[in-house]
């Protein structure tokens, strides 16, 4: 009586997330009904247009990324801007997204990567003033490219404002580039703090978040505001700051466009949780698959990967084999390899040969199809690029070499301790570790590394999670682990920046 109670429990919740998945996916479509979006290349750059009518527009707008973000992350503000009327014109950066060529040099430095970035940003402007008409421009960019954008503007009169999100820069100058805006989302206290030191560097004596410098006669504006409960991804998705960008614009054009925001942020968070949590629910109609274990030792686990950790980036600091001519892709691909092959010392041989036996195909299919193409599919049009393209696809099959082996001797370990999901845990621990000492011998070639660490534990918080529910009812280490190992390589060759010496 009370199973029975407890599936008809279950299935209303599988009903209430079947709706909110549909009604999510709706409103999310519903955002851009009026809208146009356009894919094209300026140069080897590839744009996104948004719009309404790109021949009659109240002016176009520039929207440029963060590191390792793509087009994706400026997608609700385009949109929000796009339904006042405005142009909106979307790129990724050198060795970003689905820009074909990596990127080089120092990012740190006026003379490396960033000028890189500025010479793309000004040839994607030029074209696009040149192509249409418009009586008003504007250039916005996140984080990194905050800086850029200023750079950028400071040697184009034609470009009417600039506007930084989440920013740093030392390039402002009190007259140049014309009329500034700055937002920080409420929860970057150093940035924010940051951005009244830009304006003090400027002459403005004691500034103060919300108050407007400057004449908008000479187009000398300068203004920091802050947006509330957002932090420095979150200030992207925030409607207020799609409502600040407008009174910015309206300030400035002594206009009144009408605000048509939008919750691309809050819809893509339920869409993606709703299909996260009905999975969860429907894993627990699945009969249970008993069958024999093997028990792993405990001391024979933590020698072998404390011995990993330590011995592989001391190792690969003499010696790598050339995989990709990325260098962080690379180490990865080195550096899981040989974890893998140090681990596997670790595993009995009949066990290794019992895994092949249990492989089930169709597990496996369902898992790459939910983890690579519906749940990549959410992350790559609202969130950041998640789709094999170009220089990537070659990127992918070799990381394949590293993630495939290691993904599965992870599962080895869940599935084979008594208290696996510690076990899991502490080998993914062991992992970050090693991967962090890595990027300290050798911090100038693999600090995008450090990125890579991030998105690891993504990966483990939502795909590894759902696996481990998976494989406790199938006990299926093989499949699973091979669905993780080729998620994990799709993570890594199409998140990570492309970066050459």
């Amino acid at each position: 009586m009370q199973k029975s109670s407890l599936k008809f429990t279950y299935k209303v919740f599988c009903l209430l997330l079947i709706f909110l998945i549909i009604f999510s996916f709706g409103k999310l479509k519903l955002s851009e009904a009026n809208l146009m979006s356009v894919k094209e290349f300026v140069g080897d750059t590839p744009i996104t247009l948004t719009f309404k009518d790109k021949t009659k527009n109240n002016g176009i707008v520039f929207l440029a990324h963060g590191f390792a973000g793509s087009t994706s992350f400026m997608r609700p503000i385009a949109v929000a801007l796009a339904e006042a009327g405005f142009l909106t014109v979307r790129f990724d950066f050198l060795g970003h997204g689905r820009h074909s060529q990596p990127y080089s040099g120092d990012i740190t430095t006026i003379t490396g990567a960033t000028q890189k970035f500025v010479n793309q940003t000004n040839e994607v402007i030029s074209y696009y003033l040149a192509k249409y008409e418009h009586s008003f421009s504007m250039i916005i960019g996140h984080s990194m490219a905050s800086d850029i954008i200023i750079r950028s503007a400071l040697s184009d009169t034609r470009v009417n404002s600039a506007v930084a999100i989440s920013a740093y820069t030392d390039a402002l100058k009190s007259d140049r580039p014309k009329n500034v805006l700055i937002l920080n989302g409420q929860w970057e206290p150093q940035l924010r703090e940051k951005s009244l030191e830009i304006l003090k560097s400027i002459g403005i004596k004691n500034p103060e978040e919300g108050k407007i410098y400057g004449s908008l006669n000479d187009n000398t504006i300068r203004k920091v505001e802050v947006i509330k409960n957002a932090d420095h991804v979150g200030v992207l998705y925030s409607i207020r700051t799609q409502k600040e960008l407008l009174d910015w614009i309206n300030l400035l054009n002594r206009d009144k466009q009408l605000f048509v925001g939008n919750n691309i942020g809050k819809w893509t968070g339920i869409l993606f949780f709703s299909i996260f949590f009905l999975v969860i629910f429907l894993i627990k109609f699945l009969d249970q698959n008993i069958s024999g274990k093997y028990r792993l030792r405990y001391i024979r686990f933590f020698s072998i990967n404390i011995l990993a950790c330590a011995l592989s980036p001391l190792i690969l600091y003499y010696f790598k084999i050339n995989f990709v001519e990325f260098p962080a892709h690379n180490h990865l691909i080195n550096q899981m390899i040989l974890i893998s092959i140090i681990l596997s010392f670790s595993i009995p041989s009949a066990q290794i040969r019992e895994l092949a036996k249990s492989f089930d195909f169709r597990l496996f299919a369902i898992l790459f199809i939910l983890f690579c193409i519906l749940f990549g599919s959410i992350l790559d049009s609202y969130v950041s690029s998640f789709l094999l393209t170009g220089i990537r696809v070659p990127i992918f099959f070799c990381c394949l070499l590293g993630t495939v082996p290691l993904m599965v001797l992870m599962q080895l370990y869940y599935d084979n301790y008594s208290n696996g999901w510690i076990v899991g845990n502490i080998f993914k621990l062991f992992l970050i570790i090693s991967l962090s000492t890595s990027i300290l011998l050798e911090i100038s070639q693999l600090f995008i590394v450090g990125y890579a660490i991030i998105l690891f534990l993504a990966f483990a918080l939502i795909f590894g999670f759902l696996a481990n529910m998976i494989s406790r009812k199938y006990n299926n280490t093989l499949s699973v682990g091979l669905a993780n190992g080729i998620t994990l390589a799709w993570t890594f060759s199409t998140a990570l920046p492309l970066y050459v010496n």
